[in-house]
């Protein structure tokens, strides 16, 4: 267990933000906006915990947008025929063969995981505008996908579950599974995890198909929510993803961080941008605000690394004027 030392910057960041709108925010400490903010957050929890999963081993996908978009397109078009679960399953199927050929072109041709994502992302946009006409395709009347948007359990959205269920199974691999440990070499020295025998271009395919684990269950939360399919569905998701998880303490650079840095970074940003709603400032004031969130956090991420890695050194160098001056004396 850590101690509260140890803690990351942006718990702190969050707690603080969460006081702030409770005390300055009306409405904000409401159980229907408890509420709001939870179904709201779920979908990104679930693909930001993805997009961290992808950036430890200093990966990085644009395509998510284009992944829901595909689940809901490919969903819409089989229900007739299929019914409403095995539509849902072929879904599932086109988002994981995205997701595969990600993995593939990045980890196996070693091509920049930049530009493979945004190429897959403009083209699956664009085979999906071919597919539906370039208009969202309403589900056929009869048939009601709302199932999974609107059901309960234990009297919280059955989609707030599916997001802490997603978090602490991504805990568990990334924590305590040899896939995960082999995760944070790759991302810490891809070199050295190489020399050891890691199959590294394996491990990326992986873990780009986890990640489309997750976008696909996003994609089956907005395709439910929408009952449409819709080619241009959420474009701004995996910029949100990626802020999410820079807002939370994960470092671009890859090797650190993981699914409990990237919940934070959502509970920031959402209720940075509820908070915003509820005081009904404008929408060019929150882009405003929201881009300057962004910037400020990860400044302050970085200066308490840079003081917490003082603190480390300056331990270090007690520990070892102490160790010296018992040797010395016991020399004497």
């Amino acid at each position: 267990m850590r101690s509260i030392k140890q803690w990351p910057v942006s718990v702190w960041v969050c707690l603080a933000l969460f006081v702030v709108c409770l005390i300055a925010v009306p409405r904000f400490g409401t159980a229907s906006n408890f509420l709001n903010l939870g179904k709201v957050a779920a979908v990104l929890i679930l693909v930001a915990i993805g997009q961290g999963a992808v950036i430890v081993i200093r990966g990085l996908d644009f395509s998510i947008g284009s992944g829901v978009a595909i689940f809901s397109v490919a969903t819409v078009l089989c229900v007739p025929s299929l019914g409403i679960v095995p539509a849902f399953g072929i879904g599932m199927l086109a988002v994981l063969l995205l997701g595969l050929v990600n993995g593939a072109l990045i980890g196996f041709l070693k091509l920049p995981a930049f530009l493979v994502t945004l190429g897959t992302m403009i083209a699956v946009h664009g085979f999906c505008s071919v597919i539906v006409g370039g208009a969202p395709l309403e589900a056929p009347t009869g048939i009601d996908l709302s199932g999974l948007a609107n059901s309960q359990m234990l009297g919280l959205p059955s989609i707030v579950w599916l997001a802490i269920a997603a978090c602490l199974i991504g805990l568990v691999v990334m924590q305590f599974t040899t896939f995960g440990r082999e995760c944070y070499l790759i991302g810490s020295n891809p070199d050295a995890a190489r020399l050891v025998g890691i199959p590294v271009p394996l491990r990326i395919m992986q873990a780009y198909l986890i990640n489309a684990v997750l976008v696909a269950l996003a994609g089956a939360i907005l395709t439910s929510r929408l009952g449409s399919g819709q080619p241009n569905l959420y474009p701004e998701l995996p910029f949100e993803a990626i802020a999410a998880c820079a807002i939370g303490g994960i470092p671009l650079s890859g090797g650190q961080g993981g699914p409990v840095h990237a919940v934070i970074g959502v509970f920031i940003l959402s209720m940075f941008v509820n908070a915003l709603v509820l005081l009904n400032f404008p929408s060019y004031l929150q882009n405003i605000l929201l881009g300057a969130l962004i910037v400020g956090s990860v400044l302050v991420q970085r200066w308490g690394m840079r003081w917490a890695a003082a603190n480390r050194r300056n331990v270090a160098t007690v520990a070892e004027n102490i160790a010296t001056n018992n040797a010395t004396s016991g020399a004497l």
